[in-house]
């Protein structure tokens, strides 16, 4: 093996040690981020149940301060400006606490 042929398989061979040292940080890279979107698509997912229990709270806080006319309630209420409007149709869903 001459002195060109040499110098060209090392050329080669150190390019192609880069690409896998590239290959094996693209891949630690995409599988942090595909974690971190999971996790985030976790966390929508749990929103809207809490939403659904946020608006079965309103409910029972608004029949309880329309039940009991607890000043101190209505105070609370007021204070983190949250209201809540009745349906008049049994069938439908209430209305969200608006905040």
């Amino acid at each position: 093996m001459n002195r060109i042929q040499f110098f060209v398989l090392t050329g080669l061979a150190s390019v192609l040690a880069l690409l896998l040292i590239g290959q094996i940080a693209l891949s630690y890279s995409v599988g942090h981020a595909q974690g971190q979107w999971t996790q985030d698509q976790q966390a929508v997912q749990q929103g809207s149940i809490f939403q659904n229990d946020l608006k079965q709270l309103a409910v029972r806080v608004y029949s309880d301060s329309t039940r009991s006319n607890d000043p101190g309630l209505k105070d609370l209420l007021a204070r983190q400006q949250i209201t809540y409007t009745p349906s008049t149709n049994a069938t439908e869903t209430p209305a969200a606490p608006t905040k």
